[in-house]
């Protein structure tokens, strides 16, 4: 995570390499001292110095990320996080993750093939274990075909789904094997949801109205409201589809959620 910030990864680098320096200036000026003591002194120093940098290279991450799901300032998050793809960034799940939060960017825009092109440019790094790699591929395909559900394109949404449930097969296999507390839980609701929705007209309302209150991320929650009220009127519960429209329109004016939310309402009135 701290490559992901080069200036706390250097001011980390700089203070080691000074406390080490002044280390060395202590023993050269006192020769007696144990040096068995001064290596531990050294090792808990320098341990304290990357724990302590590595603690804020995550805050500023969390902060980064609260920005763009909470705080819905979306362009705000992307000027600063965009330049990251342009690391060099050496734990492939850190990268990928990298991408992932920024696809997620562009869809809130309403930059559909803009992120796909970020998730399908994605080459991994091949893990010792196949776990691994069905992680980083199931996560990859749940975002391409959500853009491919977002606009609508039946075909594509269609194959990355049917992807997306085979790989689920296979990771749920694999946690058999483990012990049950242990085991992972791959959600594809959201995609099935969205697809049945766009090749019958009809949603379990209830599922994603539950996946709205499990989610405690803001942008979410008016991504999926959206798919709400549009099952809503393919009910012709014209209601409930325009106060859930008018929420969602007014929380983020800006985004892609809450503009279709305001083009449909207009169709309406």
């Amino acid at each position: 995570m701290i490559h992901l910030f080069p200036k706390i990864r250097n001011r980390m680098l700089l203070i080691s390499v000074c406390y080490i320096v002044l280390i060395g200036v202590y023993m050269t000026l006192n020769p007696a001292v144990n040096a068995l003591f001064l290596l531990l002194l050294t090792m808990i120093g320098l341990a304290v110095i990357m724990l302590s940098h590595y603690m804020n290279a995550a805050n500023d991450n969390s902060r980064l990320l609260a920005r763009l799901y909470n705080q819905l300032d979306v362009e705000g998050f992307l000027r600063e996080y965009e330049p990251k793809l342009k690391l060099t960034v050496k734990n492939p799940n850190v990268a990928l993750s990298v991408r992932l939060h920024i696809s997620n960017a562009y869809c809130a825009l309403g930059r559909f093939d803009d992120a796909i092109a970020l998730l399908e440019a994605f080459v991994p790094v091949p893990s010792r274990k196949k776990e691994n790699d069905l992680l980083a591929r199931f996560v990859v395909v749940s975002n391409l075909c959500y853009c491919a559900e977002q606009k609508e394109d039946l075909e594509s949404a269609k194959r990355h789904l049917d992807e997306l449930l085979a790989l689920k097969a296979q990771l749920e296999a694999l946690q058999k094997a483990k012990p049950e507390k242990k085991r992972m839980v791959f959600n594809t609701e959201l995609n099935e949801q969205c697809y049945a929705y766009l090749t019958t007209g009809k949603v379990d309302v209830e599922l994603l109205k539950r996946l709205v209150q499990q989610n405690t991320q803001q942008l979410h929650k008016i991504t999926i409201s959206l798919w709400i009220a549009r099952a809503y009127l393919a009910d012709n519960n014209r209601r409930e589809a325009v106060k859930l429209l008018e929420k969602i329109a007014r929380l983020a004016p800006e985004l892609y959620p809450s503009k279709t939310a305001a083009k449909l309402l207009a169709t309406l009135q």
